[in-house]
């Protein structure tokens, strides 16, 4: 099965044009064999806002996600994207899981860091693990800085995601993140983990690109650099359902999550 991470400019505070430009390069990565594109976070609407004023003006609503439905519906491919979400009583950084179905899911970020956005937003009151089934296999989503936190990803897993996708805007100072943090969550998770990452110019700040896709060995399948791309690789989803690892049966194996002690753990 093929997979994708894209990484593009947007249309700067124009989400229909972005929207529409998400549209077409999920057409046609969907013609070209692959199931899954993702796309980074708050691509859609920007992320650099300086009041909730200004952030209430660029959010936008659900409704708005049609034309990414009208592909998905039309191709088979889904497609997960970032973007300021406007509810009438709240405003949320979100990603969509959107199938041929519909929306499948949605996943809003709860760890949120005093910068840009995400100052003015607010965080959901409910949240159950977004892991969600796809004819694809399972997937789950944490958006950016939720990966430095490994309770997150390892919830996903215990949930059943074979996928973990993680929609980023990192600048250059959490270069550590797609260099190290990624690689580690893949592996000791065993789970696909997909981080596409936005590689524009955003209210001063630039992001470094560095999407990526690493297995659940924690081996690199694909890494960008700066430039616009959509990069796309071959997986079995299998190598994320076996949780165990085993060398020689009955003399070297390990079993991370069946060993696991959480009546010792204290966090």
């Amino acid at each position: 099965m093929k997979i994708s991470v894209a990484q593009i400019h947007p249309v700067p505070g124009n989400p229909t044009q972005t929207i529409a430009k998400v549209a077409e390069l999920s057409r046609q990565t969907a013609l070209e064999g692959s199931r899954l594109i993702a796309f980074p976070e708050c691509l859609l609407t920007g992320g650099s806002f300086d009041s909730r004023e200004d952030l209430e003006r660029g959010a936008i609503d659900i409704d708005a996600l049609a034309p990414l439905l009208a592909v998905s519906a039309e191709t088979g491919i889904y497609i997960i994207a970032g973007f300021y979400e406007r509810r009438p009583d709240a405003i949320f950084n979100t990603a969509a899981l959107i199938g041929p179905e519909g929306i499948v899911g949605l996943h809003r970020k709860r760890h949120l860091p005093f910068m840009i956005g995400d100052r003015f937003t607010d965080t959901p009151e409910e949240w159950t693990p977004p892991v969600f089934d796809t004819a694809i296999g399972r997937i789950g989503m944490a958006i950016c800085y939720e990966i430095r936190f490994p309770e997150v990803v390892r919830t996903l897993a215990l949930e059943g995601a074979d996928i973990v996708v993680l929609p980023a805007a990192w600048p250059e100072q959490a270069r550590m993140l797609p260099d190290i943090f990624s690689t580690v969550r893949a592996a000791e998770n065993i789970v696909y983990f997909v981080a596409p990452n936005r590689n524009d110019m955003d209210g001063g700040m630039q992001f470094i690109g560095m999407s990526h896709i690493i297995e659940p060995s924690g081996k690199t399948l694909v890494r960008a650099g700066a430039e616009d791309g959509v990069f796309t690789v071959e997986i079995d989803i299998e190598k994320a359902r076996n949780k165990s690892l085993i060398r020689e049966p009955g003399v070297f194996e390990v079993h991370p999550f069946r060993d696991r002690l959480p009546d010792t753990y204290r966090i």
